[in-house]
């Protein structure tokens, strides 16, 4: 069904923030849109450092200590396809939930690439300098994470081109689920699928769009649904402050732009 984005209001007013969901259903949308004072290439570098310093005590601060980590995937063609494995990575993610509901856990491969801008103002001779940055992602396929004397144990599984069974299970704690291991660990799946689109403006200056779609395997209010949203959608905001600049020179280099393409 066609539903309408609805604004989210928080303190940043900077960065506009949407949703589109339907009450009681555990599948929602989320769009946030802005403008960030650095280069397309380190929007996306940062975006891509999942577990960078900064992110992982930004974590750590948020969830404690609860698992964030990146895995390498095991490319399959990277002969056709020397690049698929460098552009390529899993990252298994936990994060905290409020009494009495299980902490939610996502597995997602993340690829990137880039494409012409053909309606870029051409500010720049380099042609690498007008090219849009794209970061997409969706659920792993066969990924799971397993317990093990009491220690979670990474299961790499995952190949670019697997013809491996996909998940039959709701739970990523184990491959197949009745409800009762999930009980044990304490942890529901939480899939997540989406893109990051990283437009440059100027030098350094990028628009970026971030869209996600999440989908809850357990049983939550739809107010947590929301700020499952409005959570997700925090990660724009917190690069878009770690790069603020002043504004005055900001808005010198989008004047320089202009006049290049005049």
């Amino acid at each position: 069904m066609r539903m309408n984005w609805t604004r989210l209001r928080d303190g940043d007013s900077s960065v506009k923030k949407f949703k589109k969901m339907k009450e009681g259903d555990p599948s929602a949308w989320g769009k946030a849109t802005t403008i960030v004072h650095t280069t397309a290439e380190q929007a996306l570098a940062f975006v891509w450092l999942y577990c960078s310093n900064l992110r992982m005590k930004e974590h750590q601060q948020k969830d404690g200590n609860l698992t964030r980590q990146v895995y390498e995937p095991i490319a399959t063609d990277t002969v056709s396809v020397p690049s698929a494995q460098h552009h390529t990575q899993h990252i298994v993610v936990q994060k905290s939930m409020p009494p009495p509901f299980y902490s939610r856990e996502s597995s997602t491969i993340y690829v990137w690439g880039e494409m012409n801008n053909s309606n870029n103002n051409n500010f720049s001779s380099n042609k690498e300098d007008s090219k849009t940055l794209l970061l997409a992602f969706e659920p792993a396929e066969s990924m799971h994470i397993s317990e093990r004397r009491g220690r979670r144990k990474f299961a790499k599984s995952w190949s670019t081109r697997s013809k491996r069974s996909k998940r039959t299970s709701n739970s990523s704690v184990h491959p197949t689920n009745n409800g009762e291991e999930e009980q044990n660990v304490g942890v529901t799946q939480l899939e997540t699928k989406g893109v990051w689109i990283i437009t440059p403006l100027a030098q350094n200056l990028c628009e970026i769009m971030f869209v996600v779609n999440i989908v809850d395997k357990g049983k939550i209010p739809t107010s947590l649904v929301n700020a499952n949203i409005g959570r997700a959608l925090d990660a724009l905001s917190f690069l878009k402050a770690f790069y603020d600049r002043n504004g005055l020179v900001v808005d010198a280099e989008v004047r320089e732009r202009s006049e290049i393409a005049i």
